[in-house]
Parts: C-alpha cells; structure tokens; sequence
C-alpha cells in the first residue's frame, strides 16, 4: 500500500471515530471491551458507567466512544455510606436509553452490582463546634450540657464541614438541632438533640414584698435564670412590674407572675364616683356607684344612682369616671 493509501485509509477512520463520538455510540468495527464489577465505592451524586466496568479497547479509533461510555449516567446515587443495588440488566437498559448500540460492545456484567456511596462519618466534637458557633452568633444564653448521638453521621468525603441551621425548644432543658454539610458533592441535613440549660434575663424581687404593695424600681432587680424553672407566666419586663399592685406576697429573690401583678385600683368597688358624659363639646355629670374595682383607663361598670342604669365607663382618677369621648 503507498504512502497515499495510506493517508486515506488512516482518514477515514478518524471520521467514523467522531461519527461514533456524535451519536454517542460504538462503531461496528470497535473492539470495546466492558467488564462490569460487583462492588463499587462512588463519590459523586451521580452513578456513572465508568464506576461500575472497566471499559477499553486495543483500537485507538474506538477512545472518543469509550471516553462517551464512562460519562453515561446509569443511577443516583445513595445517601453517604448507604448502598444501592443494580441489577446488570438495568445497566444495560440505560446503555439503550442513551443510544449505545450493545451489539457492538462485548460486555460482561455480574447479575447484581452493590454501590456504596463513600463518606465521612462526623466526630462529635466538630459537631459541639458547629453548634457552639451557631449560638455564639445570637442573643440567647445556653449552656449546652450534652449533645445526643444516638448513632454515626455521615456525610460526602468531599464536604467541607458543617453548620447548624437551627435550634428549637422542644421541652424545657431539651432541643432540635438541624445540621447541614457545607459544600461538597451534595448537602446532607440531620438533626440531634441536644441537653441544654437556657438562661434568660429576668425581674425578680430585691427585697420582701407584701400583698398589695405598689412595685417601685428599687423594689425590683434583673438577675439571670435558668428556663427550665421560669413558668409559663412568668413576668420578663421590668414595664409590666412598676406602678402595679401585688395579689400576693413576693419573697425576695423570687420571679414575679402575672397572675400576682394588677393595675392598682384607682377607684373601687362601692364607692361613690362622679360620672362625666361627653358628647362632642357637650358635658354632663351625674353622681353614681362603683360596681367594680378599677385602675387608671380601665373600664367599670357603674351605676347612675338617678336612672338606676348600670353603664360601662373609664377610670380618669380617683372618683371619677367617662363616658363617651370628644
């Protein structure tokens, strides 16, 4: 053969290679080999052909299809450090999905192909990091006292650590903890639970204090308290506490309940009240009985001691009352 020929018959190869590499299928002339595995460990979040055969061939015209080969997608992949399990005959179903020609390929797949998903499995100390950092970025007081790792995490080889999402309350001294990996392949989300004392800043009483007393500013100071023994009703605003009146006594120390802490009464039950009625400009006034205990811009029931009617009206100050408005 001349030098001619030569050339020509070498061309010519190389165009059915780039035909072949186009339709994204072997030629029928190619050699290529596929020998499929048994077991295999991926890293990505997908499940390539080249993760689960090995794919050549001794013909140089035939390395664009195999390089197409490796790229086809037969699978996602499982979670980290789970496993999927393939049938070889599902392998070969995506082959024809994706156009490759099987007659072309000599090929040997075991029945079943078992992929395992690589990870790392997460000490606990990154993820006490992770959440320590998480709560140095708010405003809430918790001493975390335990961290609940009730079985390994895992997550992709390639992730670059984690972050807490977020944190709730579950139960007073228990949380929800939501972690996520950083970056990677894929993100990975789980959630701990956590054993945790939550401080929060509250009124207390700075000395004795006794039914009935009006709370001052000094009778009051702000100290630190464990959640777990602040009751639902619980007073957090040193504005809810001073100028009102006790039902019961307070010891010093202790926190103060709503239900202990009332406007003070300005006006009381049964005793005489003058009522003042405005309509627009015009004022009137009548005398009447307090029906009920009442504090400033509260509203009583009254009874107009003329008529005999009982009305709604609010507490101006002491002894007297509204009705209507201008």
């Amino acid at each position: 053969m001349n030098r001619n020929v030569m050339t020509l018959a070498a061309l010519a190869l190389s165009v059915v290679a780039t035909v072949a590499f186009a339709e994204n299928v072997p030629t029928t002339s190619s050699m290529i080999r596929l020998v499929g595995r048994a077991e295999t460990v991926v890293t990505e979040p997908q499940v390539r052909l080249s993760d689960v055969a090995q794919i050549d061939s001794p013909n140089l015209q035939d390395d664009e299809a195999i390089l197409q080969l490796r790229k086809v997608q037969i699978a996602t992949s499982p979670k980290a450090g789970e496993t999927l399990v393939m049938d070889g005959s599902q392998v070969l179903e995506k082959l024809r999905d994706q156009g490759v020609r099987l007659s072309s390929i000599r090929y040997s797949l075991p029945r079943q192909i078992t992929i395992t998903r690589a990870f790392r499995e997460v000490k606990l100390d990154e993820l006490e990091r992770a959440l320590g950092s998480f709560i140095s970025k708010t405003d809430r007081q918790i001493d975390v006292r335990q961290l609940v790792l009730d079985k390994p995490v895992r997550i992709p080889t390639d992730s670059f650590g984690l972050e807490v999402v977020s944190l709730q309350t579950t139960q007073p001294g228990h949380f929800g903890v939501d972690f996520k990996s950083v970056a990677g392949s894929d993100e990975v989300r789980f959630q701990l639970r956590a054993i945790a004392d939550e401080y929060r800043t509250m009124p207390v009483a700075a000395r004795p204090l006794k039914r009935g007393d009006i709370v001052t500013a000094g009778d009051v100071r702000l100290e630190k308290i464990n959640g777990t023994s602040i009751g639902r009703d619980g007073v957090e605003n040193l504005g809810d506490l001073v100028g009102k009146s006790l039902t019961k006594d307070v010891g010093q120390g202790e926190m103060f309940k709503t239900s202990a802490v009332v406007i003070p009464a300005v006006v009381t039950s049964g005793s005489r009240v003058t009522i003042l009625f405005r309509l627009n400009r015009l004022e009137a006034t009548a005398t009447g009985t307090a029906l009920e205990n009442g504090g400033y811009n509260q509203e009583i029931k009254v009874r107009n001691d003329g008529s005999k009617k009982v009305i709604v009206a609010k507490v101006v100050e002491p002894g007297l009352v509204s009705v209507g408005g201008r």
